[in-house]
């Protein structure tokens, strides 16, 4: 069963790099209705993975010396200029990339949680977007 999903996680961020995105999409929306919310959380990891093996082939591999964080280009709080979807993927990754279990458990657990039905799946497909165009700027030749 993991495997299967493994596989599909692979395969969703593939169709998402390869500019396929509604199926891409579509594969991450399956996942949603077929699995328990644990083994969504486990999607979201493994998508986070993915996005881990292209940020680090983009900045190399730091070690314990190095803090993943999120900074606004304007030098704002994220929580007042990011909208929300966004800020949970950058700040999963964020979290995964700093081998940080229990954010990124309560990034998941919140977004899933929440009151607004709409903000888990942005929350989920907006991982999944920013996972794909981490591949994307991290594999030579895959300029659009």
């Amino acid at each position: 069963m993991h495997e299967e999903i493994a596989e599909r996680v692979w395969e969703a961020v593939g169709r998402w790099v390869e500019g396929r995105r509604e199926e891409s999409v579509q594969i991450l929306a399956t996942l949603s209705e077929t699995q328990t919310p644990s083994m969504m959380y486990g999607v979201a990891l493994g998508i986070a993975t993915v996005a881990k093996a292209a940020l680090t082939k983009m900045h190399g591999s730091h070690g314990h010396a190095c803090f993943w964080g999120i900074r606004t280009a304007d030098g704002s709080r994220p929580e007042d200029t990011v909208p929300p979807h966004h800020l949970f993927a950058a700040r999963f990754i964020a979290a995964y990339l700093n081998d940080d279990t229990d954010t990124t458990l309560a990034l998941y657990d919140a977004a899933y949680r929440s009151d607004d039905p709409d903000l888990w799946p942005a929350c989920m497909h907006t991982l999944l977007a920013a996972t794909g165009e981490a591949v994307i700027a991290a594999t030579p030749g895959a300029d659009r």
